[in-house]
């Protein structure tokens, strides 16, 4: 069976079950699973062949229990993987919806999207640009420690903050004196710092540049406490539909206490085809958990051509005190 044919074969209801078993920890966000899984649906597979998914179960010297593995879909196109042949193991007696729940579950291991976003690139494209302020001072810091730290001879020619790796094991096992250690916590705080104030400087810029707010109106969240960031996209090709996914996503298949929060920022962004309207605002604004309608919420919409019929909601939970 093509592994478009096991999909297309369940519903995210039947599969959700043996998801929470494989990541019981992501219940805040078990939504985006069932975003994915609309979307690959909704893709058609390559046409060429792909190979297959093998599903067999690993352990070695190391492991104490051993697992399931799903080998040759993480990181793939997802066109070719949809179209690639699911062989489970003869010795492994699994549920075919547990079988599409672990195919889910590696295909997604990169990210819930088979594009990546303008805005943010691959999450493991190490040469992005630097987009703030706090990252040109991030690379500034890190690339001083690396040429104090470094010796030019283990330095990686023509890729700075690379360093060979016989010289890292050698750091690693070496013992450092005094002053070195506390030169080497007080670059990882001000590193924590930085990386901390570009993320926020980085979602400025998301509420900002689309339109949905004006700088002085979220340029606090750099004095927030505590923040947490939840991003939702719709998958129906119905714009009638799209505002009802949002809010099924959030109260049927996110876990999220957000009673510690006291300030919430919801950005709604669709394209100029299909902005989001104001009657689609105040349905969302309707929806929402008591416990997060209970907290003053600031709402703006703006513009992202890629989301075409689609809409994204942003939402930014905070903690002022």
């Amino acid at each position: 069976m093509k592994l478009k044919e096991l999909f297309d074969k369940y519903t995210f209801d039947e599969i959700l079950p043996y998801l929470k078993a494989i990541e019981p920890e992501r219940g805040d966000s078990m939504y985006q699973f069932r975003e994915a899984l609309d979307l690959l649906k909704h893709m058609e597979p390559s046409k060429e062949d792909c190979g297959d998914v093998q599903i067999t179960w690993y352990k070695d010297e190391f492991d104490t229990e051993g697992y399931i593995s799903v080998y040759d879909l993480e990181g793939v196109r997802w066109e070719a993987g949809l179209a690639k042949e699911v062989v489970v193991a003869e010795d492994l007696q699994l549920d075919e919806k547990d079988v599409a729940a672990h195919c889910l579950w590696s295909i997604t291991f990169w990210g819930f999207g088979d594009e990546p976003d303008p805005e943010d690139g691959w999450p493991f494209d190490y040469h992005r640009k630097q987009k703030n302020k706090y990252d040109e001072a991030l690379y500034r810091i890190q690339l001083s420690h690396w040429k104090h730290t470094t010796p030019r001879k283990y330095r990686s020619k023509g890729s700075p903050l690379y360093t060979n790796a016989e010289f890292c094991l050698k750091r690693i096992k070496e013992s450092k004196n005094r002053s070195k250690r506390k030169r080497d916590y007080r670059v990882e705080c001000r590193e924590k710092y930085l990386e901390m104030h570009s993320q926020r400087e980085n979602f400025i810029l998301k509420l900002t540049r689309c339109g949905a707010f004006q700088r002085e109106d979220v340029d606090y969240l750099h004095q927030v406490d505590e923040g947490q960031y939840f991003p939702y996209d719709s998958r129906t090709w119905d714009t009638s539909k799209r505002i009802d996914y949002i809010l099924e996503s959030i109260n049927k298949y996110q876990d999220v206490d957000f009673s510690p929060y006291n300030d919430a920022i919801i950005c709604l962004r669709a394209s100029s085809e299909y902005p989001v309207t104001e009657a689609e605002k105040e349905k969302l604004l309707a929806g929402l958990p008591e416990s997060l309608k209970a907290m003053p919420i600031k709402i703006g919409l703006g513009t992202k051509e890629s989301m075409k019929q689609e809409v994204e909601m942003m939402l930014f939970l905070n903690i002022i005190k």
